[in-house]
């Protein structure tokens, strides 16, 4: 019988078929097991994508019931969490982020535009394998090298990038005039109260403008527009090639 997932503990759940064959193709070496409901329409296409961990495949409706809390998850991936230090590279960083939701979409986003490595800084930031994360993440998370800081200090001690601060600061630039070099780090701050004004020293203060008619733009949006300007030269130059 599988437990509801525990924060300090080193096991978490996929919910769903998505996140799940996600997890399958690219983490399989971190499967504990995969659950199934007694009721899921098998497919052939479902049978191919399961046999690489068949031996570690169980029905049990109950285990799925106690940890999806939702009556349409009819698969859940059970799986060792893997933090991943990286070292000088082009990186999202977010400090002290406090929604799962929003920190999944930004792992989705971050794979869409080919940034594969993320730095949560601070205590109390929201869990990177909250099972909420991993299905907002739609299974991008398992394609992620993910690190976490206690503090700004310990990340910037070991992050020597040049860094974009997303902020609103009396020094920002607008976020098209900004040439960083590489490697850098877009960095973000949280949902409510963005970056703290003395990491403005830090690197360089960018903002992303938009009308008076909302008072600002929310994380996930930010950071797409972040991460989509700083990669535009890759996905919309007219030798692009998926």
């Amino acid at each position: 019988m599988l437990r509801s997932y525990d924060k300090s503990g080193d096991i978490s759940y996929s919910l769903g078929a998505f996140p799940t064959v996600e997890l399958i193709r690219h983490r399989p070496s971190d499967i504990e097991s995969v659950v199934l409901r007694s009721d899921l329409r098998m497919t052939d296409e479902l049978e191919e994508i399961l046999a690489p961990v068949r031996d570690k495949t169980v029905t049990d409706d109950k285990s799925v019931s106690r940890v999806a809390k939702k009556g349409n998850v009819y698969m859940v991936g059970v799986f060792r969490k893997r933090y991943t230090p990286f070292g000088l590279c082009d990186h999202v960083a977010l400090v002290r982020p406090s929604d799962e939701g929003n920190l999944g979409t930004i792992m989705r986003t971050m794979l869409g535009f080919g940034i594969k490595r993320l730095a949560i800084v601070g205590e109390g930031s929201a869990d990177a394998y909250n099972p909420r994360t991993v299905r907002a993440s739609m299974g991008a998370i398992f394609s992620l090298d993910v690190c976490e800081y206690p503090d700004w200090a310990t990340y910037a001690a070991e992050h020597g990038e040049n860094k974009m601060l997303f902020m609103l600061d009396k020094r920002s630039i607008t976020l098209g005039s900004a040439h960083v070099p590489h490697p850098r780090a877009l960095v973000f701050g949280n949902e409510g109260s963005g970056l703290p004004p003395e990491l403005a020293e830090e690197g360089t203060p960018v903002i992303v403008r938009h009308s008076r008619d909302i008072d600002s733009l929310n994380l996930p949006q930010a950071v797409a527009i972040g991460l989509y300007e700083t990669t535009k030269h890759i996905f919309c130059g007219e030798t692009y090639h998926e």
